[in-house]
């Protein structure tokens, strides 16, 4: 069984967003998936490298979107994001330095707790907003051969 599992109270219907989450759920699935295996440390550590980096992916297309939808709490959920990238990057640091089971279960146990409640928890307050501000015209524009995105 996988160390995360969606469901449906985890998504923001929005796709985009969806999309990003359930891939960054994939990725702390496959960490898990090699910390339990017993998997080398440096395939380990290049998933790692790619959570970092889709993170940074994905808060930017919600920053971008926010934006976009003129979300009034825009700017207070770009700082929340700068801090849950300090946050992932500890966890990042915790995890390369940690040479025991148990340090490592502890980060993947914190990256589970960080995806969930960024989901279910921050994600949520900007919802209504985006389906009132037009969201799936906003995307549309994007996919746009002169779009943003």
């Amino acid at each position: 069984m996988p160390f995360i599992v969606w469901t449906s109270a985890m998504s923001v219907d929005v796709k985009l967003l969806d999309n990003d989450h359930k891939k960054l759920a994939i990725l702390i699935n496959d960490l898990h998936e090699g910390v339990m295996s017993g998997c080398a440390r440096e395939p380990l550590e290049r998933i790692f490298d790619e959570l970092v980096a889709f993170s940074r992916a994905h808060f930017y297309h919600e920053e971008h979107l926010l934006d976009e939808a003129g979300y009034i709490g825009a700017a207070a959920h770009k700082h929340e994001h700068g801090h849950k990238m300090d946050l992932v990057r500890m966890m990042q640091a915790r995890f390369r330095m940690g040479r025991i089971f148990a340090d490592d279960l502890e980060v993947l146990n914190q990256l589970r707790d960080w995806l969930v409640n960024h989901i279910q928890d921050s994600d949520q307050e900007f919802v209504a907003h985006l389906k009132a501000a037009g969201v799936n015209s906003i995307l549309a524009k994007w996919n746009e051969p002169d779009g943003d995105a």
